[in-house]
C-alpha cells in the first residue's frame, strides 16, 4: 500500500490520520494490535504488560530508552477500538486512537494519532505509514522504507 497518511495541525501540535482497508475480520486486526505474539509482526516491538482498560503497557524496539514507548490504554473496546496514551521518553504524551469497523469482505482500519511534538511529527507519520503497510502485506519492510516516506512527510508537515 501507499496511502498517505492526512497531516493536520492540532493546536500547537500535529496529528496524523489513516484510513485502510484489509482483507481481514475485525477480530484478527483487533489481535494483530493486542495480543503480544502478533504485534512484533508488524510492529517490530515486543509488548511488556496488559492492554486492558485503564492499564499500562510499553512497546520495546531495543533497550535505549528512545526505542520505548509507553502506553496508558484509555479505551479498550474488543474488537472495535483502542485509545492509547502514547508516550516516548522525555517527550509529552500523545494520543493514539484506532478504530476497526467491519466492511464488505473486510475491515476499515482508522489510526489517528494526534497531539504529536514537532519534533516526531514527520517521523511518526512515516513510521505509522510504513508500519500499515506491513500489517497488510505481511513482509517486514525495514527502516530504508521509513527513510523513504520520511521526506514526503516532512514535505506535508511543511505545507501546514
Amino acid at each position: 500500500m501507499t496511502d498517505f497518511g492526512t497531516v493536520r495541525r492540532d493546536g500547537s501540535f500535529g496529528a496524523v490520520r489513516f484510513e485502510r482497508v484489509y482483507a481481514a475480520a475485525p477480530e484478527e486486526l483487533w489481535a494483530a494490535w493486542t495480543s503480544p505474539e502478533r504485534i512484533p509482526r508488524w510492529l517490530g516491538a515486543s509488548l511488556v504488560g496488559t492492554l486492558a482498560a485503564g492499564s499500562t503497557a510499553r512497546l520495546v524496539w531495543g533497550d535505549d530508552p528512545d526505542s520505548q514507548v509507553d502506553l496508558l490504554v484509555q479505551e479498550h473496546k474488543p474488537p472495535r477500538l483502542l485509545e492509547w496514551q502514547w508516550t516516548i521518553n522525555g517527550e509529552p504524551p500523545t494520543l493514539l486512537r484506532v478504530e476497526l469497523t467491519p466492511t464488505g469482505g473486510g475491515t476499515l482500519l482508522v489510526l489517528d494519532h494526534s497531539r504529536l511534538p514537532v519534533t516526531q511529527f514527520a517521523g511518526l507519520s512515516a513510521g505509522w505509514h510504513d508500519f500499515l503497510d506491513v500489517l497488510g502485506s505481511g513482509q517486514p519492510s525495514g527502516e530504508d522504507r521509513w527513510r523513504e516516506l520520511l521526506p514526503a512527510y516532512r514535505a506535508r508537515v511543511e505545507e501546514l
